[in-house]
């Protein structure tokens, strides 16, 4: 779960719509400042930059463990 600091204050936070069928799609929507729920995904924020960042830190640490399954050491 992601929940993004955009440029202005929005938050882009994880948002489920159930579609008249019955269907549950996963997606995002954009809160603003005066959003009742914004201080409570404000703590959970991270900017574009600070998501990259740990993107790439899991990829390495994935690539990390793969390796070492790879030559049957333990993870």
């Amino acid at each position: 779960m992601n929940v993004t600091m955009l440029p202005g204050g929005t938050l882009r936070v994880p948002a489920t719509t159930t579609l008249d069928n019955g269907t549950k799609v996963d997606g995002t929507r954009d809160i603003g400042r005066d959003d009742p729920e914004y201080s409570a995904w404000l703590a959970l924020a991270q900017d574009e930059d600070e998501q990259r960042r740990r993107d790439v830190e899991e990829r390495d640490s994935d690539r990390e463990i793969l390796t070492r399954w790879r030559t049957r050491r333990s993870a």
